[in-house]
């Protein structure tokens, strides 16, 4: 991991704390409601990321899932980084 990705890494999680997201509290498989929940995406888009192989879901019948917190935490953190990525591309062009 480059110090680039280790230092959004530890900036997301202080966030996640700093917003009571990050806590010991959440269960590292979430039904679909408390994923929504924790993420701050949607139920429909985490269905969607989990069938593109963007995060981590067991379907336990129907439609109920229960999603892994840690690869919704790698999702987040990579979307973050690519937020940033393009910020500086766009700091860096002549106004």
């Amino acid at each position: 991991m480059s110090k680039f990705e280790e230092k959004l890494k530890k900036i997301l999680k202080e966030t996640l704390m700093d917003l009571g997201v990050g806590t010991p509290s959440w269960p590292r498989w979430m039904p679909s409601k408390m994923a929504s929940r924790y993420s701050g995406l949607s139920d429909k888009t985490l269905r969607r990321l989990a069938r593109e192989g963007e995060i981590y879901a067991v379907n336990i019948g129907g439609k109920k899932f229960l999603f892994d917190k840690e690869s919704i935490d790698e999702y987040l953190l990579k979307e973050k980084a690519e937020l940033q990525i393009h910020l500086d591309r766009i700091k860096d062009l002549p106004i």
